[in-house]
């Protein structure tokens, strides 16, 4: 893999989990907020979850993102989306899984 496939694939993997984050960022800081009824407390909730799903997209990744040399342009981005949205779709299932937990059951 080239220097610049490779400097592509960090690039596309932080604006891609970047994206997530901020569509989420709202509405989980007021679910947090709801829950921990203090602000420092979401802000580290919120923080964490950040950092799970920057780093777990890019483990994956570094570990899996790796083309032949013979693959092009589009093979390299269509692999790093792909991985990208597997470690924030982790995320968010571990974040709501917990989030999940919390809620007072109705009834």
């Amino acid at each position: 893999m080239s220097l610049e496939l490779f400097a592509m694939s960090l690039l596309l993997t932080a604006v891609t989990v970047g994206a997530a984050l901020f569509y989420l960022r709202g509405t989980t800081r007021r679910v947090l907020l709801a829950m921990c009824q203090r602000d420092e407390a979401a802000d580290f909730w919120l923080r964490s979850a950040d950092v799970l799903a920057l780093a777990g997209s890019a483990v994956l990744v570094l570990a899996f993102g790796g083309m032949q040399a013979d693959s092009g342009w589009v093979q390299q981005i269509r692999l790093v989306l792909g991985l990208a949205m597997a470690g924030v779709f982790v995320t968010v299932v571990l974040v709501a899984r917990i989030i999940w937990r919390a809620v007072p059951r109705v009834g």
